[in-house]
């Protein structure tokens, strides 16, 4: 009798866990989402060949958080495989328009600059002598 007892207020209390942890907030925010906006389209940048110098990563991944943008980097590997950039890089070009009305018509220029600077700058200062 007290090991059924037991067993039912360990059985209850899982219940009201798992109902207590339950986030009801999260699909009243979805709701609040502005309509015209595409969430499944990114930046997927298929990357083949080799890997670019040591820090261009951390500046790229500052400036893509800076600048708010969805991203996805895939490496491809040393060796090319023909028409796999294509294949996983085919929704950017939609993207792209989306963050041109964002940013302006020189949006990407902008942004490799940003990101050019911000390796060189923080190739320098790896490379400072104290």
């Amino acid at each position: 009798m007290i090991a059924s007892a037991f067993k039912m207020k360990i059985f209850y209390s899982t219940l009201l866990t798992l109902f207590c942890s339950c986030n009801r907030k999260e699909t009243v925010n979805n709701s609040t989402m502005v309509k015209n906006t595409d969430t499944t389209l990114k930046w997927i940048d298929y990357r083949e060949g080799e890997l670019p110098p040591v820090g261009y990563y951390t500046a790229l991944d500052s400036t893509i958080k800076k600048w708010n943008i969805r991203y996805e980097r895939i490496e491809g590997g040393c060796e090319i495989i023909p028409g796999e950039k294509q294949r996983y890089e085919q929704n950017n070009e939609k993207y792209f328009r989306m963050l041109e009305k964002r940013f302006g018509n020189n949006w990407r220029q902008r942004f490799d600059k940003e990101v050019s600077i911000l390796d060189s700058t923080l190739h320098a200062e790896e490379n400072k002598i104290y």
